[in-house]
């Protein structure tokens, strides 16, 4: 939530607090499906038929399966190590992506023992040739176009470069402690660039640990994706593709997360709704306004047969 007491509602915001509804009917439905889920409670789980029959994913990141495994088996336990070595680690476990790998991989120590790229890049060839999940299917990594292996793209052109300078990244993250500031500089590395989604999904693991719990700019900043920018064009009722500067994106989701308070039901926990929740669930209510809209529809269906039964793992938010 906002802490500042100068916040006020805009004229604006109250201008599309029909859109604001809206918006926020999302992620209390949503979350309400998590709750539920989480509390064994059988299908379905919403009375919403787009939310029953496609696949939306968190309003809260820290709820997802993967991200649950990473703070607890790999940030949480390394969270008193070098800054320099908590950042290579994030980003480590970011461009590859799937806790089985990492897990196999084990955390890389800059001291006593330094990271082996080879044995990275070995790793991953090994796991792929065996048909083991090694790449998250979250998300693409992109060979750029090159005619390398993936692991020989992702380690020696994305990887080693954050290795080789991680200790300027965590000066950065310590001297500005923003989100805002590491993410620009993290995007200037090959690979974490371009519209700044690998940076942003780093800076925001960074966010729940020892190197920037105390950002200054959770709840005024966020880097706005295409589906984020979709998403508040058609809250302000503008063209889905017109292009604003991140200014004024930025401006606009600190203004919905103003009405959190208001519109966010009783059982979300509102003292975890800061920008990165509204900017992903900006994108995941794009999608849902597509369907509604017949626009389009998702890729992933919502089948309570395959997830009733997913074993729950207790995240930071319940």
């Amino acid at each position: 939530m906002i802490n500042s007491e100068d916040t006020q509602p805009s004229k604006e915001g109250l201008d599309y607090l029909s859109k604001y509804k809206e918006f926020y009917y999302w992620i209390n439905e949503r979350h309400a499906i998590y709750q539920k889920r989480k509390d064994f409670l059988p299908p379905p789980w919403t009375d919403d038929p787009i939310l029953q029959e496609y696949k939306f994913t968190n309003p809260f990141r820290e709820n997802d399966r993967d991200t649950i495994w990473m703070r607890q088996n790999w940030t949480k336990p390394h969270d008193n190590r070098p800054h320099g070595e908590i950042i290579f680690n994030c980003c480590l476990f970011r461009m590859v992506g799937t806790p089985a790998f990492a897990e196999q991989h084990g955390w890389v120590h800059e001291n006593p023992v330094v990271w082996d790229s080879e044995k990275t890049k070995h790793l991953i060839e090994t796991r792929l040739a065996k048909g083991e999940k090694t790449y998250t299917g979250a998300y693409i990594i992109p060979n750029r176009g090159l005619k390398l292996k993936k692991s020989e793209v992702v380690v020696d052109l994305f990887l080693k470069p954050v290795w080789e300078k991680r200790n300027e990244i965590a000066n950065v993250a310590k001297c500005s402690q923003s989100l805002e500031e590491t993410h620009a500089y993290l995007g200037k590395f090959n690979g974490w660039g371009g519209g700044g989604f690998m940076a942003y999904e780093v800076v925001t693991d960074l966010s729940q640990t020892s190197v920037l719990k105390n950002s200054q700019d959770r709840f005024s900043w966020a880097n706005a994706g295409p589906g984020a920018r979709r998403g508040l064009n058609r809250i302000y009722g503008r063209p889905l593709k017109k292009k604003l500067p991140m200014k004024q994106l930025n401006k606009e989701m600190e203004n919905l997360l103003f009405w959190a308070e208001a519109l966010a039901g009783k059982h979300i926990p509102k003292s975890e709704i800061d920008m990165r929740v509204i900017e992903h669930s900006l994108c995941e209510w794009d999608k849902y306004q597509r369907v509604l809209l017949n626009e389009g529809r998702p890729r992933s269906k919502y089948n309570p047969d395959l997830i009733s039964n997913h074993k729950f793992v207790k995240g930071p938010i319940d």
